[in-house]
């Protein structure tokens, strides 16, 4: 004949797991919610500034470390906003609905061309090429 087996308790790993996810999920959905879809979409822009501009200031540095004449090409993924080199310093800025300014020092003197303007979100191509010991030459293709 046959058995029913009696039902059994789940695991407390399995309750805790189960948890977790829920938890997850909650926050994930009600984050937006909470804090307003505005304040979502100005810390993704902020950040993805950040990492721009981090991007510019270590592909710089490095061809700073190489010969004259070094030339790269990097591909960046950008928000919208202005980008503007003083001497070593590189700023990238929002006004508007979104403003921010995000700073990097850099060992050389930078000579920014091109357009510095980023009209909406996009990868930008950016030739960087080094001129001399103390100076390199950025230009924003695109």
């Amino acid at each position: 004949m046959l058995k029913f087996r009696k039902r059994g308790q789940i695991s407390l790993e399995f309750s805790l797991l189960f948890l977790a996810v829920l938890l997850a999920i909650i926050i994930a959905v009600g984050y937006p919610g909470m804090f307003g879809f505005k304040k979502t979409v100005t810390i993704s822009s902020m950040s993805l500034a950040h990492a721009a501009v981090s991007k510019m200031k270590q592909n710089i540095e490095l061809v700073a470390a190489a010969g004259e004449g070094t030339t790269k090409i990097v591909y960046i993924k950008c928000p919208p906003g202005h980008w503007e080199a003083n001497k070593n310093i590189l700023y990238f800025y929002r006004d508007g609905d979104i403003k921010f300014n995000i700073t990097a020092n850099c060992n050389t003197n930078i000579n920014l061309n091109g357009n510095k303007t980023v009209s909406k979100a996009k990868i930008i191509i950016v030739e960087i090429q080094k001129i001399n010991e103390s100076h390199v030459n950025v230009t924003i293709i695109s």
